[in-house]
């Protein structure tokens, strides 16, 4: 058990992490488990006693990081137990995050944005997962690496190949769009 001031320490961490990562982090973890929300909060939960039994000087500075990381690994775990990870198959991994825009945008805004996260789901499984945990969970490149266990130079490759990419595929839509409502 952890000494009196230590114990303090850990629950203001876990009520901050909490406060502060909650949502996103089960967001994130439905994701990789299919969208299943029971079980990404049990992941969650198990994360956040993980947290208040660590030392708070090892995760202090890396909370939000940290965080997002057991909360994969434990995900992932959960997927091999189930015998359903197959990281070749692109469905398997596929994040069934929200991705409806704020109300008050316009329906032509709303329509791009849809149109966007619908070209993000056919992004290779790095791809999605690296373009999700920066544009969904405001995640920097260093959090991105620290996650999954990438180097910043690679989270910088396969931000900028998905990058190039989803503007291939947002205007090969475009393209065939344009075409049929000319036809």
């Amino acid at each position: 058990m952890p000494a009196p001031h230590v114990q303090d320490e850990a629950s203001v961490l876990v009520r901050r992490a909490l406060d502060q990562h909650e949502s996103t982090l089960i967001a994130y973890t439905a994701g990789i488990l299919g969208g299943d929300t029971e079980r990404a909060r049990d992941v969650v939960q198990d994360a956040m006693l993980r947290l208040y039994l660590t030392d708070p000087e090892r995760v202090r500075d890396n909370l939000k990081s940290w965080l997002f990381t057991v909360c994969r690994n434990r995900a992932f775990d959960i997927l091999r137990k189930d015998h359903r990870l197959d990281l070749g198959n692109d469905d398997v991994i596929d994040a069934a995050t929200d991705h409806d825009p704020d109300p008050a945008q316009s329906a032509g805004m709303q329509e791009l944005y849809q149109q966007v996260w619908r070209c993000v789901d056919r992004l290779r499984p790095n791809q999605r997962e690296v373009v999700r945990l920066k544009f969904l969970h405001d995640c920097s490149y260093q959090e991105i690496a620290g996650i999954t266990g990438l180097s910043v130079g690679n989270v910088g490759f396969i931000m900028h190949h998905a990058i190039k990419k989803l503007r291939e595929l947002l205007s090969r839509e475009a393209a065939e769009e344009q075409f049929h409502s000319q036809s």
